[in-house]
């Protein structure tokens, strides 16, 4: 199966111009680089990725997205503080012509120290045919690195708003040794035990 037949990707990156918490974020600086390039660079790395947006309100950010050739789409008002990033999405999404887009690609600019290969990524989610993926951090907390998204989810406003991660650190029994490691975990109490 040839997968670059499957997908049209295009990549979103929210870049608002005021943070909450960290001033200027998306436009700050780690080794000649602003947070929001290395999302741009994490996106143009991908062969899947025919188009990347820049969502943003802010003129510096709109500036540089238009140097590094990538597209801007303002932001509404109302999608700014805390907005959720799936309207966003959503926003972006139906302001373009999205025919033939067939995966949306949500890169959050605040994670510019990403381990992951976006296409290995979005042939993972091809292969095990998801609807929505989301990066989570070894506590399995979900990060905002990277959210892949079948388009028409995007396109028709259904995608998830409230999207979580939760970790199970429990053994997948398959073979003997396992089953003796889940034996074992139970034996010493590691366990939920419904009451």
């Amino acid at each position: 199966m040839d997968q670059n037949k499957l997908v049209n990707a295009i990549a979103i990156i929210p870049a608002k111009g005021n943070s909450t918490r960290l001033p200027g974020k998306n436009l700050k600086i780690i080794k000649d680089k602003t947070l929001l390039e290395y999302s741009i660079d994490y996106a143009k790395s991908s062969k899947y990725v025919s188009k990347i947006y820049v969502s943003t309100d802010s003129e510096k950010i709109k500036d540089l997205a238009i140097k590094n050739n990538v597209e801007v789409i303002d932001r509404p008002e109302s999608l700014l503080g805390e907005a959720e990033v799936a309207d966003i999405y959503v926003d972006l999404i139906n302001k373009i012509n999205n025919e033939g887009i067939t995966h949306v690609i949500g890169l959050q600019p605040d994670h510019p120290d990403r381990q992951n290969n976006l296409d290995k990524i979005i042939s993972y989610f091809v292969e095990k045919k998801y609807m929505d993926l989301v990066t989570v951090d070894k506590n399995g907390t979900r990060n905002g690195s990277v959210r892949v998204i079948e388009a028409e989810y995007v396109k028709t406003g259904m995608m998830s708003r409230r999207v979580g991660a939760i970790l199970d650190d429990c053994i997948n029994v398959e073979h003997d040794w396992q089953l003796k490691e889940a034996e074992k975990k139970i034996i010493d109490g590691e366990y939920y035990e419904s009451k």
